[in-house]
């Protein structure tokens, strides 16, 4: 087991082409194929808000020659300061759930709607893109969101360097999570993931969901789904306990305020509500998990009647609170130099 102190560093790898990788490779583009059907179901997709424009952008990445695409949503119109320049603007980063292995980019536009609505005007938001397994293995998706997040960093005139916060969905949120430890608290002010994953330690067959019953929306990862995702990201002798990817195992204190959110009809509830409780049982009293009630994985995306609608706008205002408070905290007080 990796120990928080260890090293961070992680080399990439590519998995050895055998029959087995081979296999792997067919069930992933057929996973795929089915995933490219969903905009034919997600037509009525909510508009964004009317201060808001998207710019599409390919940011530079830690190798020559390739970028890593970014939908950056901004003002159209800017407020100066009082030297009549744009002033830096807070930012939330977002990365989509895809199980490590699917192209969703795009996927969270009713979140970054709802949120957007609720900041308000002179906010920024990058919804960003990483490298998919099985082509590109563990740790490639955690080096782009890294490469990411010190794009932001790199660009003070332009983001708020005291008002970062970090966020995503299932495989995204364990970027975020990742990404928000390995930077640490005076860097990220603070991170809000739903159903992350955590802990890749306990294989799927071991994982258990609170709720037995046949969740309102989304679904119970089925373990052979589960199976595939873990078979793409990791290469076979990979150390599934390291902190760039079980972030479970980072010390308590590396983490800047935490929001946790799952279903507890979905596998990775226990997880996630077992990292935050080792944060409060650290002392930290910046942890939340939120429970969400008879909700599976992915319940957001697709919300089967009005109670699991209402659920999904309550989780999202949520963490649209979350990000305004902890942007609010850090306005006029900065903190450690970077």
């Amino acid at each position: 087991m990796v120990s928080a102190s260890a090293s961070a560093v992680a080399h990439e790898r590519l998995h050895d082409w055998s029959l087995r990788y081979l296999r792997l490779k067919i069930m992933v583009l057929v996973l795929r194929s089915l995933n490219s059907l969903r905009p034919l179901v997600h037509r009525n997709r909510p508009p964004l808000p009317h201060a808001f424009e998207r710019h599409v952008v390919d940011i530079p990445s830690r190798d020559q020659n390739r970028t890593i695409r970014a939908h950056i949503y901004r003002s159209k119109r800017v407020a100066p300061s009082s030297d009549g320049v744009a002033a830096p603007l807070p930012v939330h980063i977002t990365w989509h759930g895809s199980g490590f292995v699917l192209p969703n980019l795009g996927d969270d536009y009713a979140f970054i709607a709802h949120v957007l609505e609720q900041l308000g005007p002179d906010r920024t938001l990058i919804d960003a893109d990483y490298r998919k397994a099985p082509e590109h293995p563990f740790p490639a998706a955690s080096h782009d969101a890294q490469d990411l997040v010190n794009y932001v960093l790199a660009q003070p005139q332009v983001y708020d360097p005291h008002r970062i916060t970090l966020g995503g969905f299932s495989a995204g949120g364990n970027l975020s999570l990742v990404v928000a430890s390995q930077l640490g608290p005076t860097r990220i002010a603070g991170v809000a993931a739903l159903y992350p994953a955590v802990d890749f330690t306990v294989r799927p067959g071991a994982r258990t969901a609170p709720s037995k019953q046949r969740p309102d929306s989304g679904f119970a990862l089925p373990n052979w789904m589960s199976n595939m995702f873990l078979d793409s990201y990791f290469v076979r002798d990979q150390d599934k306990s390291h902190p760039l990817c079980s972030v479970y195992f980072q010390d308590a204190n590396r983490f800047p305020p935490v929001l946790l959110a799952c279903g507890q009809g979905d596998t990775l509830h226990y997880a996630s509500e077992k990292l935050v409780r080792k944060l409060t049982d650290a002392g930290r009293k910046d942890a939340r998990f939120i429970s969400v009630d008879n909700e599976g994985h992915g319940f957001d995306k697709l919300p089967r009647g009005p109670t699991s609608l209402q659920r999904r706008d309550h989780v999202y205002s949520e963490f649209a609170n979350f990000i305004r408070n902890t942007w609010d905290q850090h306005n006029a007080q900065p903190r450690a130099q970077l």
